[in-house]
This record gives C-alpha cells, structure tokens and sequence, in this order.
C-alpha cells in the first residue's frame, strides 16, 4: 500500500496553539451550512475566509476565452473576498503567520518541484475550524474543487488522528502528531473518528498552479512568436 501524506511543524508550536485555542475558544458557534455533529466551529463560512497577511493565497484568474465567446487573449481576474473583521476570523491572520511559510515549503517539495524550472502559485479558498468536544466526530467524505487538504492539529488525543482511505479501500492513521501540519489529496475519503476529549483541528482547502518563470516566457516568445499573447507583469510573484 503506497500512501501518500505529508506532515510539517510550524516553530514554537506549544505557544502557536496556546495562542489558536483562545482565539478559538473566545468564538461564537457558528451556525452551521452542514449536518455536523460538532459542538465548536466556524459555520463553514468560506465566503469570509481572507487571508489578510497572506492576499497572494487569494490571488486567481481564468483565461478570458471561458467567458467571452469573442476573446482571443488575456485573462480575467477573480477578485479575493472583502477583509471580514469578526470575531470567528480573527485566528487566521496568526495562523498564516505559521502555517504559510509551511504551504510553500510543500508547494516546491511536492507540487511545483524546482527542477521543472517553474514558480508556483498558491490558492487558498476555503477554511474552517472544528473544536471538537467528547463524543463528536465526523463523517466519512473527500473535498471538492481542490487539490490539496490541510489539517492542522491544535488539540489531538492519542490514537485520533483523522481517517485516511486510499483508493483501494484501505483504512489508515496517518503519523501525525498535535502542533503538526497534516497534508493529504483532497480525493482522499477521510474523517475524524468519535472523540474521548477536546480535539481542534483548522482545515483548509488549497490548490497549487504552475506558473512560468520569465525565462520559460521569453523562450515561448523567442521560438513561438504567433502562440505568446499576452503580458505577465506577475510573473515572479510566486517564485
């Protein structure tokens, strides 16, 4: 059985998750979009997850051909969610102070490796927070419309640690350990199983594009003059 999973841990970790759970804990309950049977979390409202220190894990577009029958070049950027200031939000900013610099450690280790000689963009746009008190869990399921989940363990009991089912069936525990970063594909069924004491988990949902460096576009124009069409002056952001 091959399985693939990957854990990081932030620096500081016993001070970073001191600091997550009163954040946490000083939340209201959110009301929540799913049949969740979890006693703390953040209502799903993806719609408000920005990343406010990190707006490049927001930064997206589509070619503007998918929208517009009569395009023949460029792009159409998809703007990021207003910066929302509640309550329930607040944790983010300190948990991508840790956590980012993690998503791209793993973003050139796996995703986007440097000898494709090829920068990388990161998206992020969805996260939640579980606080999951004794006898919750959670249900068997996978994510959507990414590539990547990221769990990362704040309170972790012994022994339960999420779920994992490979694509032959195969259940598992990852080595994953509370104050760590847990990175799986999002195509992964998964889920917590009931829990003895508090657990807190933050979740987040993330894609990660290639993107070519200034070299790679200057070649295209150098040898394929007719197939370069446009101008990318964000060429280096993400390298």
């Amino acid at each position: 059985m091959v399985v693939n999973y990957w854990t990081y841990t932030p620096s500081n970790h016993i001070d970073f998750n001191d600091k997550l759970r009163a954040l946490i804990d000083s939340t209201p309950t959110g009301k929540q979009s799913q049949k969740q049977p979890v006693s703390h979390y953040d209502g799903y409202n993806h719609a408000k997850s920005i990343n406010a220190n990190y707006p490049e894990f927001q930064h997206s577009r589509h070619y503007a051909t998918w929208h517009e029958p009569e395009a023949t070049t460029g792009y159409i950027e998809i703007p990021p969610p207003e910066i929302d200031k509640s309550d329930d939000q607040i944790y983010k900013i300190s948990f991508w102070q840790r956590v980012a610099p993690l998503v791209k450690q793993f973003a050139r280790e796996v995703a986007v490796r440097p000898e494709t000689k090829l920068n990388y963009q990161i998206n992020v746009d969805m996260m939640w927070f579980h606080r999951m008190d004794k006898g919750d869990y959670d249900n068997w399921h996978n994510h959507s419309f990414c590539q990547w989940v990221g769990v990362y363990y704040i309170d972790l009991p012994e022994g339960e640690q999420t779920l994992l089912q490979d694509y032959e069936g195969n259940v598992f525990k990852p080595d994953v350990s509370e104050g760590q970063l847990l990175i799986f594909p999002a195509s992964y069924i998964h889920k917590s199983p009931e829990v003895t004491k508090r657990k807190t988990v933050i979740n987040f949902n993330f894609n990660i594009s290639s993107k070519y460096t200034i070299d790679t576009i200057n070649k295209v124009k150098e040898t394929h003059p007719n197939n370069y069409f446009d101008t990318d002056e964000q060429t280096n952001l993400y390298k």
